[in-house]
């Protein structure tokens, strides 16, 4: 039994651990988006 609870302690700390990164939106830090690229696409609909 105390190897369940070894085992699912690991796995809530990997999850938790996964998911803090994708849980902070407000980080300085963070740069936006690059750019798209421009495609041929968008050079044909310019004229």
């Amino acid at each position: 039994m105390s190897t369940l609870w070894i085992v699912l302690g690991i796995c809530v700390v990997f999850v938790l651990a996964a998911a803090i990164p994708l849980l902070r939106r407000d980080d300085p830090g963070r740069s936006p988006l690059p750019p798209r690229k421009e495609t041929l696409h968008d050079w044909r609909n310019e004229r």
